[in-house]
């Protein structure tokens, strides 16, 4: 992340903040199911299989294959983007999650879903680098190893303790959208959705302005 410059940095908590938003609008409103934390799915399958609980199993299944479809559909997406890659994924997420407020509207979350976590899915292409995921904005493993390694750095004299705030601030934005998503989907249901929905193409609309903007370059 110390590459980003400080719209990188801003654009990458906005996009942490929006898939815990859409993660928990998810689980609260599909039945404990995950459309970013494909960790989370990975062991609902397993022990889905365990308890012989097919139709669960199948459908995290789906949702897994489903999230390695939108990382795939996004890194497509951006490269043939070129200079407007950042505007072009940020739209292409912010559609998939108005289509899925528009199906939470009409009260068929089980149609949602597929939207949600493909959206999930290409939001992680925005700060993909030759080909590979450089940090993930939808799951926060990664980043919380990282705040450990940053504080073992620091007490060691190797590092300073700031290193770790820029993950830290994206774990917390991440935990904000989520207490967030949660709170309205419990209240409203999964039309929710539409907030960020409407942030992200928002994001779009001013990446667009900055005509040629790239969230990985340095300031």
């Amino acid at each position: 992340m110390k590459q980003l410059d400080r719209s990188g940095l801003t654009l990458a908590l906005m996009l942490a903040a929006v898939a815990g938003f859409v993660d928990a609008t998810a689980f609260v409103t599909i039945g404990q199911f995950f459309v970013s934390f494909m960790s989370g799915n990975s062991t609902r399958l397993a022990v889905s299989a365990a308890q012989e609980m097919w139709p669960d199993l199948a459908f995290a299944a789906g949702l897994i294959a489903l999230f390695v479809t939108g990382v795939a559909a996004g890194n497509i997406i951006g490269a043939r983007a070129h200079g407007n890659r950042t505007v072009a994924l940020l739209l292409v997420e912010g559609v998939l999650l108005a289509g899925a407020a528009v199906l939470h509207a009409t009260r068929q979350p089980q149609a949602a879903a597929p939207l949600m976590v493909l959206a999930m899915g290409s939001a992680n292409a925005v700060f993909m680098v030759d080909g590979e995921v450089r940090f993930g904005v939808t799951y926060m493993t990664g980043a919380l190893a990282r705040i450990g390694e940053r504080l073992a750095a620091a007490a060691t004299g190797a590092g300073q303790l700031r290193e770790a705030m820029p993950w830290l601030g994206l774990w917390l934005a991440l935990v904000f959208g989520a207490v967030l998503g949660a709170a309205l989907a419990i209240r409203i249901g999964g039309v929710a959705v539409a907030l960020p929905a409407g942030l992200v193409i928002l994001a779009a609309l001013i990446a667009h302005s900055r005509s040629g903007y790239r969230p990985d370059r340095t300031s």
